[in-house]
């Protein structure tokens, strides 16, 4: 059941991207991406990379928060196998399998490892709606937005503000509570009779929340760098404030769970969002494309370790 879902949440995000090719000259599209400039493109790799180091940084970082002695290589390719996962299911949702991919190569229970991305999760999610409202009002300032769009956006933040204040909720308010509330969802309800052990990682966590934080900033500054870079390389006359500003508020539709990674929610979203800079739709497309092979691209260091892991993850995910 879960399987055929995947396969019709792929075909969704296939026919938004059909429908978007449709509406430009992919002679152009591909007219702008032959005009890549290669040396910006690795630079922009490199931030991705930057940002990923960042990221596995505070999961190690709050492995040991919570007790663990453990090395960094395994952890970092760990959650590079999850960035993997996540890049081809929907809402990214397979990052969520990287609690496995720690407990097979670093002797992580799954319980902690959930623990140390959870919280963390839902906290970037809150910060990426703050961004995106930022990023609305700067928008406006420029030019107007219309009533619809302008709605569509307030939604979608909105139901992005609720999940993240939700995943803190289930994190560090009281257990009966959480407990009652999990029982009632889908796919947690199997997780309630290992809850105690997460909520007591998760409050260790909770006194952490200056450096996650802290790593988020830094983080989010290496993102906004990969996209500077790559329209540097397309030739986008945007500044790096601008593309700081835009990050989150594009890359929020990645975790819309209609289709894989928000596959055609974001090319989309994309497109509108550049026109209001005087960018083309086929630019604003190519530009989108860039995105996802740089990150596919860094992606792929963490491939051999889902392999190695498939065993662990691989029916676990499908049921």
């Amino acid at each position: 059941m879960k399987s055929l879902r995947i396969i019709l949440q792929i075909i969704i995000g296939i026919a938004i991207i059909a429908f978007i090719l449709r509406k430009l000259n992919i002679d152009e599209v591909v007219s702008v991406l032959r005009q890549t400039n290669i040396l910006f493109f690795i630079l922009a790799c490199l931030s991705y990379l930057c940002l990923n180091v960042v990221l596995s940084s505070r999961l190690l970082y709050l492995l040991k928060k919570i007790g663990y002695r453990i090395k960094y290589p395994p952890v970092f390719f760990s959650h590079m196998g999850g960035m993997v996962v996540g890049d081809i299911t929907p809402g990214r949702s397979g990052y969520f399998l990287t609690p496995s991919i720690l407990k097979k190569y670093a002797g992580v229970r799954i319980t902690d490892g959930m623990a140390c991305i959870f919280a963390p999760q839902g906290i970037e999610f809150i910060l990426k709606v703050g961004g995106a409202v930022a990023a609305i009002f700067y928008i406006s300032s420029r030019s107007s937005l219309s009533s619809s769009l302008l709605v569509s956006l307030s939604i979608g933040a909105f139901l992005i503000l609720v999940v993240g204040i939700l995943m803190l909720v289930i994190s560090w308010q009281d257990e009966n509570l959480t407990s009652r509330f999990i029982r009632k969802l889908p796919f947690f309800n199997k997780f309630t009779e290992n809850l105690s052990a997460f909520k007591e990682r998760n409050i260790q966590i909770k006194s952490s929340i200056n450096v996650i934080l802290f790593l988020y900033l830094i983080g989010w500054i290496f993102a906004a760098l990969q996209w500077f870079y790559l329209g540097k390389a397309l030739g986008i006359e945007l500044s790096f404030f601008e593309f700081f500003l835009l990050h989150p508020l594009i890359t929020i539709l990645m975790f819309v769970p209609v289709s894989p990674a928000g596959l055609g929610l974001m090319e989309g979203g994309m497109i509108v969002v550049f026109s209001f800079f005087g960018i083309s739709s086929a630019t604003g497309l190519a530009f989108s494309v860039l995105v996802r092979v740089s990150i596919l691209v860094v992606d792929l260091i963490g491939l051999k370790t889902i392999i190695g892991a498939s065993d662990e993850i691989g029916m676990k995910y499908l049921r």
